[in-house]
């Protein structure tokens, strides 16, 4: 069974280890049923087993065994033919509703025959997480050019943002409205106080008395003050108002939050990455060991010797029939 260690598991350890792994396992066991009858697993067992000498060898009986001879095309000792007796000998079972890969092989020696099983299951482990690693290192190459471009965008957001800011001399058009509307609730508070002084004075003083003088000068300073910033607010002609200014701040600043953002999910999938790299993800789960076969089941050698003698029982009543014929034809 195979069993994909990088997916979060729903259910417990034990159960995930059980349950099958679904369609994407099959997928991989399917995948991995294809290497294994491929001539990249027989090299890998011809190495220790040597499978090629095996197959002419006198330890096959005559009716599957390879020869040098030309007049046996379909017996003569060549890769194809070696390799096709090699899938012959393998048997791959594929069971959907577990989830799990059956595989056996037939040889003249049972042990053998076991060894070479075991040999498949831990050369398939090692292969899965190959094809695995493949897959990954063209991600993380993928991954790396994103990083390097969410970088970059994060960056010119940024100076964008610092140009703007230099330009309209502000860290933040938002704080510059709040300090000013402080400003401007104060001035008009001193401004209703200063009026209600001048007007309560003006009842019993002279207005040309220098205290009316001053009072006066300082209502028509705090309400230029006051037409200052709300102009400053507000926006006058050629000035943009802050409320404009805070909006185009807020987009600059959004921008850089979203690119700032990218970046950070590209770098967290980038170490993601490099953690599957310098781990093996895909886990085969042994069910069953390969067993050693007690008594042999292929070739059938009762079924074979007795097709062989009604053939050759056919035949000689054919070639009996033929020279019965040839005799009465001379009579």
């Amino acid at each position: 069974m195979i069993k994909d260690l990088s997916q979060k598991q729903s259910t417990s350890p034990l159960g995930s280890l059980l349950l099958p792994s679904g369609s994407e396992s099959m997928t991989d066991a399917k995948l991995l049923g294809i290497y294994i009858q491929s001539a990249d697993m027989f090299a890998v067992l011809n190495q220790e087993f040597n499978l090629t000498q095996y197959y002419k060898s006198e330890e096959i009986d005559f009716l599957h065994r390879l020869s040098n001879s030309i007049f046996l095309p379909s017996y003569l000792f060549n890769m194809q033919n070696v390799l096709t007796e090699y899938n012959k000998d393998l048997s791959i079972i594929y069971d959907e509703a577990s989830g799990t890969i059956k595989i056996g092989f037939a040889h003249a020696h049972a042990g053998t025959a076991q060894e070479i099983v075991q040999k498949i299951v831990a050369e398939s482990s090692t292969v899965l997480n190959r094809f695995e690693n493949q897959n990954t290192k063209v991600i993380l190459k993928f991954l790396k050019t994103q990083e390097k471009q969410k970088h970059q965008l994060f960056i010119d957001s940024l100076e964008e943002l610092l140009s703007y800011q230099n330009k309209n001399r502000t860290i933040d058009p938002k704080v510059d409205i709040e300090v000013k509307n402080k400003i401007l609730a104060g001035l008009e508070s001193e401004l209703i106080q200063k009026n209600v002084s001048y007007n309560s004075k003006a009842q019993y003083l002279n207005l040309k008395t220098t205290e009316m003088k001053l009072l006066k000068g300082n209502i028509e300073y705090i309400k230029k003050s006051i037409k200052k910033i709300r102009a400053e607010i507000t926006g006058t002609r050629g000035q943009k108002e802050l409320n404009a200014n805070m909006s185009d701040f807020t987009l600059l600043k959004s921008k850089v939050e979203f690119n700032k953002e990218l970046y950070i999910q590209t770098l967290v999938k980038l170490e993601e990455t490099k953690v599957l790299i310098s781990q093996n993800t895909k886990n085969l789960i042994v069910v069953t060991k390969a067993q050693v076969a007690d008594s042999y089941s292929y070739p059938n050698k009762i079924k074979d010797s007795l097709s062989i003698l009604i053939v050759l029982s056919f035949l000689y009543g054919i070639m009996t029939l033929i020279l019965t014929i040839i005799r009465d034809h001379k009579d």
